[in-house]
């Protein structure tokens, strides 16, 4: 079972001894610390050390960030234009700029980055530097304010980048947590009460999604049922039949119209082979069973194609099966009735629920887990059905993304879709991270 991963982002001067205390309490949970400073890193011999820090926080489950006395290297262009400015002025509220002659350190990009793409953070800041920054939000708008010297920084000139950047943090729209510290016992109890409470409320979500999401199933199930029968009682001339065999293979209608992006020459209609037969003319190698991200759902059906991608099909794997016997039969009606199911289910359509979630890489048990959990939390599952990410909104979203657009401006152009999705679908797409709008001489937090 994969560890949770949990990126430690500071100052290592000033803050090394909490870094190590911090390290050493994730190894007893059994979690997997990624700290630069132990070699967790994976420094890109092409990028900047301060761009490979940043890449590296998406791999990351949660972010532990510590504030102190420090600003710590100032970042390089390089690695401020990996983020996406927009993105996260969305997330602010209120009045927030750090002003034209604002800058970043390598640590503060990091968050950045990570309240970006959506990671947990638990924010601890000393509570000396914490005491001053009251002290710098009072006076900042004042003549004599450049004048004050803070004995919590150890350098003067940097004092306001610090103070700014935890104005920042406690201006965030969601998870903007931040805890003042004396000590590393508080942080480490801080952090133990916090990941507690977290798993309590997964487990507490996970009972009610799971039903909330069956009822919401078997409702769509039969609203699709009637829309697809009404549809085909309207158009086909033996109506009763077709609207019954519209009923009965809706759901195996829905997987080979999704499939069909597979092997768009075929015609299913005029397919006379068996299911197995079918599956292999899509591509498929191989069907086996996949494990979900939590336990809100059943497990879903995998399907590896000869490319060594995979597809998630939702259905659990006995009703997979169930498609075989499905299909034996609707392969033996007549052509038309086969065309008029087909085109009914078709417009009938499914405009949440599409049955096939393609996932660019190889197959495995652990990431695919780690996808389900994704697409969970993303609420992006599924997204590649006929009725979803279609030929033509991949299109825009894959132009809009190279053009540099936030995720927020790709969601609205798409309409019915979330930021998060565009993310998620562009993080399965392979879609290189795009230079952010920001100038880099000015505010990143004002937009």
């Amino acid at each position: 079972m994969p560890a949770l991963r949990v990126f430690v982002s500071s100052t290592c001067i000033d803050l090394g001894s909490h870094r190590e205390q911090i390290r050493a309490l994730l190894m007893r949970m059994g979690y997997d610390p990624i700290m630069s400073d132990y070699s967790d890193v994976l420094y890109d011999p092409a990028k900047h050390t301060h761009t490979s820090c940043i890449a590296e926080v998406q791999n990351a489950d949660m972010v532990v960030l510590l504030i102190g006395s420090r600003f710590g290297g100032t970042a390089v262009p390089e690695a401020l234009s990996e983020l996406d400015a927009g993105a996260i002025s969305s997330k602010l509220t209120g009045d927030v700029s750090a002003g034209d002659e604002a800058k970043y350190s390598t640590t503060q990009l990091e968050a950045l980055r990570a309240i970006e793409i959506g990671i947990p953070i638990f924010t601890f800041v000393d509570a000396k530097v914490y005491a001053d920054h009251h002290t710098y939000t009072k006076n900042k708008d004042m003549d004599f304010s450049d004048r004050i010297s803070y004995a919590s920084i150890q350098k003067p000139e940097t004092a306001k980048y610090i103070f700014e950047f935890i104005t920042f943090v406690t201006h965030l729209s969601s998870n903007n947590a931040l805890t003042s510290y004396s000590n590393f016992g508080e942080i480490e109890a801080h952090l133990i009460k916090q990941w507690s409470g977290l798993f309590q409320m997964l487990l507490r979500d996970s009972r009610a999604k799971r039903a909330d999401g069956r009822k919401a199933d078997a409702i769509i199930e039969q609203i699709q049922d009637l829309k697809a029968a009404m549809l085909q009682t309207i158009s086909a001339g033996s109506a009763r039949d077709v609207a019954r065999a519209v009923i009965r293979y809706r759901r195996l209608a829905d997987f080979v119209i999704a499939m069909r992006h597979y092997a768009p020459s075929l015609d299913i209609a005029d397919y006379q082979r068996s299911f197995n037969d079918l599956l292999t003319d899509f591509g498929v190698v191989e069907v086996t069973q996949a494990v979900e991200g939590s336990s809100s759902g059943f497990p879903r059906t995998v399907l590896i194609l000869n490319d060594d991608t995979y597809l998630r099909v939702r259905v659990p794997d006995r009703r997979f099966e169930a498609f075989a016997v499905e299909w034996a039969e609707f392969s033996q009606l007549e052509k038309e009735t086969k065309v008029a199911v087909l085109q009914g289910v078709s417009d009938a359509g499914l405009p949440t629920l599409g049955i096939v979630q393609h996932y660019g890489r190889p197959f495995q048990p652990e990431q695919a887990q780690t996808d389900a959990l994704m697409d969970e939390v993303a609420e992006v599952l599924p997204s590649d059905g006929v009725s979803g990410w279609t030929d033509t909104r991949l299109k825009i979203l894959s132009t809009m993304w190279s053009d540099g657009k936030t995720a927020s401006q790709i969601a609205e152009e798409l309409g019915g879709v979330s930021r998060n999705a565009v993310i998620g679908k562009a993080h399965r797409l392979g879609l290189k991270s795009r230079p952010a709008p920001i100038n880099v001489n000015n505010s990143l937090l004002g937009d």
